[in-house]
């Protein structure tokens, strides 16, 4: 049986209630939009979001910029590429090493990468 410290629970219902809160239950199946443009402005860049947010999930530039970010701040490689499964053809990689390493699927680039930022940003919280 594994149990957990009192710390570490309380930190995992922080961390799904955050994340709950801005309508993300799964990192891997989020959308793009909004709320995942400014958890990931807050979250990521550090930057309270008091108007306009950039629109990392679904505009390419913004989400090189976030790609950029990932890879300083968490010292990792991030790959993207093209897939061959019709419904999700981008995805994003982090780690080098095929059997550490983690990818998600999406329908756009953008939408992979900002994927991805989610689970760096959700494995640093915990």
């Amino acid at each position: 049986m594994f149990i957990l410290s009192k710390n570490t629970a309380s930190q995992q219902v922080a961390t799904h209630y955050k994340i709950k809160l801005m309508g993300i239950k799964n990192p891997y199946q989020a959308s793009a939009g909004e709320a995942m443009d400014r958890y990931i402005h807050e979250k990521l860049f550090g930057e309270s979001v008091d108007g306009e947010c950039p629109a990392y999930s679904t505009d390419d530039r913004q989400a090189q910029r976030v790609k950029r970010k990932l890879r300083i701040k968490y010292s990792t490689s991030i790959t993207t590429g093209k897939t061959r499964i019709r419904l999700k053809p981008c995805f994003a990689r982090y780690g080098s090493d095929p059997s550490t390493s983690t990818e998600v699927l999406a329908e756009t680039m953008p939408l992979a990468i900002c994927r991805m930022a989610l689970l760096l940003i959700q494995r640093d919280d915990d």
